[in-house]
């Protein structure tokens, strides 16, 4: 039985999903429609060639209709975007953003925890760290007004002071967590220079630290950094673009694959897939 794939629609999500450990099949790319909720195709494999052979097949009318591409960092994608959608706005999802940091300032929260392990007198820091980490990767605000009592000698110390102290051990992680700041406070401007501007000090000032790891993340950020600020543009906060819709479906994709003990047919997924969550309540 034949199932088609849908039309590209105006807004498109590109996302993928584990699928099987085989030859070809590891990763397979899922096409979103974000205005109707709706998977429109899917595609064996995420590599290029895949992804080439599979576009350059389609109406270049067709990929005309489609305004705005939505995707997470990966590079194939990008060129995909310039290649075959020549009136779309390429868009990194916000959450993939706000993720490279927040995942290198975690790393050097835990190398300065490490490396004030053995000291005695920054036992209550080590243990604070520790215990608390998701506090080194939030809003300053959502800090709550709290007390820590280290248990072996009494001392009371407040939350806002021991998150000041401990980054203030290591210059990297105060880099780090003050860029973080800078990101998670950045609220929409009105115009795309405006956000440009942003990206590029952003940027700049992470390849500007100490911090290898620091650094690559500026480096990811100026390598993506017109995607990066059309996300944050006035436009994308009115219409809430972003790849939320594509995770959601992911997880019904994945409670497809394990119902079914796992695939080693891909067309059988695929057809699967998109009887389900597309063609349900459709006539092919």
């Amino acid at each position: 039985r034949i199932v088609p794939r849908r039309n590209m629609p105006k807004v498109l999500c590109v996302d993928e999903i584990h699928f099987s450990e085989e030859l070809d099949q590891n990763y397979c790319c899922v096409l979103y429609d974000f205005e109707r909720k709706e998977i429109v195709d899917i595609i064996k494999n995420r590599k290029m060639s895949y992804l080439r052979e599979y576009f350059s097949n389609i109406p270049i009318r067709e990929r005309q209709n489609t305004k705005v591409f939505i995707s997470d960092m990966y590079d194939a994608y990008s060129t995909i975007c310039s290649s075959y959608f020549p009136n779309a706005i390429h868009i990194v999802d916000k959450f993939h953003v706000v993720t490279q940091l927040t995942r290198a300032v975690n790393n050097l929260r835990v190398n300065t925890m490490n490396s004030i392990k053995d000291s005695k007198d920054e036992e209550p820091y080590y243990n604070f760290m520790k215990t608390n980490w998701k506090l080194f990767l939030c809003k300053n605000e959502d800090i709550p007004d709290k007390r820590y009592c280290y248990m072996k000698t009494g001392e009371i110390f407040h939350f806002d002071e021991l998150i000041y102290h401990s980054i203030q051990l290591n210059d990297k992680l105060w880099t780090g967590y003050n860029a973080l700041q800078d990101l998670t406070h950045f609220s929409y401007y009105a115009t795309y220079d405006e956000c440009l501007n942003f990206v590029e000090f952003l940027s700049q000032k992470l390849r500007n630290s100490n911090s290898e790891l620091l650094k690559k993340v500026g480096d990811t950020f100026h390598r993506w950094r017109f995607e990066i600020a059309n996300a944050y543009t006035k436009d994308a906060k009115t219409n809430k673009y972003s790849n939320a819709i594509a995770e959601c479906i992911n997880n019904q994709l994945k409670t497809i694959i394990k119902s079914a003990y796992g695939y080693h047919n891909f067309e059988r997924f695929r057809k699967r897939a998109m009887l389900i969550i597309t063609y349900s309540k459709k006539c092919i």
